[in-house]
Parts: C-alpha cells; structure tokens; sequence
C-alpha cells in the first residue's frame, strides 16, 4: 500500500512535469526517483509482511494446542507405591497389576506360593478375601478394586484398615470380560464396621 502511494505521488508529479513541457533531464530525475521511492516502500512492506508472518508461525508452532497433547498417567507426585503380593501363578492379579500400572502407579510385586500369613497379616476377614493382596500408603488393598477408589482412599483417608473386592468379579480391573458383575468395594477393619465404599 505504501509502495503504491509513494509511486502514485511521484509519477504524478512527473506527469505533471511533462504536461508543463520540463525538460527531458527533469523528466528523467523525476522518473528514477519515483522508481527508487517505490522499490524502497515495496521492500520495507514486504519485511514488515514478512516478520508478521514469522511471528504468527512462530506462536503457532511454540506449543501444540491442548487437544492435541496426551493425557498424561503419571503418578500424582509423592505417591507412595503399591506392593503387591500375590501367587507366581496368578493370571488375573498380573492383569490387575497391568491396569494399576496403566492408571499411573508405580507397582512392586511380590510372587509367594501361599498368601495366607500375608492376608491373615494385613487384618483381611475371610469373607473379604480374594486373589492377592497389596499396600499402599499405610493401608491394605485386597483384590480387584479400581484405580479410582485407591485414589479416593488415599485422598480421603478414612479411619480403616483397607479396602476389598471379594472374590474376583467379572468386570472388574483384571477381569475383564464378556459381561460385567455388579460388585461393591468394601472397608474393612479401623474403629467401624465393614461398610460399602463403592459400588460397581
């Protein structure tokens, strides 16, 4: 836009130098002035042009937007470790292991042939019992509960010793299948009785 007006201007005034009959040489002055005038204009715009354009792309390409970032599954920080006990022969704790993992936590197993000490140990009545048997954060965790409900255990720490999913119900994490059982997710031991702490 510059470039145009700066060589509108002088052309004009070399029209109007020709119209009044100047000499050749005024003609010629005012001719090659209009030329240097625009080509200095046409460049000044076109590195103006040219730095708008950089800094657009540079901002554009400083972070990816937010949809296109990965949920991360990393462990919130200073969580403690999940340790799990559980038999070497085990397919569904391992599976259980698996998604425990998925879901950000770091896991430490331990493969022992008679887990009954272990669970007689942690304070897991009978009827609560299942497959294998982890801690975390000064409580105890017994079979396939869900990510998410050790993570509300730990936030809300209530005052008991542990959380269970008896037995191994289909659908749950690591038992994953062709239909989903509905089962509950159980407190137990600490000043109260057993109550339900989540249901699936």
């Amino acid at each position: 836009m510059r470039a145009r007006a700066a060589a509108s201007l002088y052309l004009g005034r070399m029209n109007i130098a020709a119209i009044a009959g100047a000499p050749r040489h005024r003609r010629l002055a005012a001719t090659v002035a209009a030329t240097l005038v625009a080509l200095t204009a046409c460049s000044a715009s076109a590195r103006s042009s040219a730095d708008a354009t950089a800094s657009r792309d540079s901002a554009q390409h400083a972070a990816p937007p937010a949809s296109a970032v990965s949920p991360s599954a990393a462990a919130p920080a200073g969580e403690p470790t999940l340790v799990v006990y559980k038999t070497p022969t085990c397919g569904c704790c391992k599976a259980w292991v698996g998604e425990m993992e998925k879901a950000g936590f770091k896991v430490e197993v331990h493969d022992i042939d008679d887990l009954a000490a272990t669970k007689h140990a942690a304070g897991v009545p009978d009827e609560l019992q299942a497959c294998h048997t982890a801690r975390i954060g000064g409580y105890v965790v017994e079979g396939h509960v869900p990510a998410a409900d050790i993570r509300r255990l730990l936030a809300e720490r209530p005052d008991v010793a542990g959380i269970a999913t008896p037995g191994m119900p289909m659908g749950s994490p690591g038992m994953e299948g062709g239909y989903k059982d509905h089962y509950d997710v159980m407190t137990f031991g600490g000043s109260g009785r057993s109550v339900v702490f989540a249901s699936h």
